[in-house]
């Protein structure tokens, strides 16, 4: 089944450093619940494309900054990721790639 976007234009469209990241809510289906679609492209290619809880979406703009780092990192190219999936309790939130 597909995941549908709820707009097509993207809750926010952040760019820097030549990254730029997208999301969108998507609509609720038998295979997704309150989930948004991300998409991170560096220099126009896709680099990073997955679905993320929607109640935590915001995160992945806030941290923007330390995705970047991340991915321009030789060491640690999740490190963003981890920091914006975090739920501060000592767990995180999946984070679910898509093809």
């Amino acid at each position: 089944m597909k995941r549908i976007k709820e707009d097509k234009k993207p809750i926010y469209n952040i760019s820097d450093r030549g990254f730029n990241v997208k999301a969108w809510y998507l609509k609720d289906t038998k295979i997704s619940k309150g989930d948004a679609l991300v998409i991170i492209k560096y220099k126009r290619k896709i680099i990073r494309k997955f679905i993320f809880p929607a109640y935590k979406i915001y995160n992945i703009g806030a941290h923007f900054e330390d995705i970047i780092e991340g991915e321009l990192s030789k060491d640690d190219k999740t490190r963003g990721y981890r920091i914006a999936a975090s739920t501060g309790f000592g767990g995180s939130v999946e984070i679910k790639s898509v093809r």
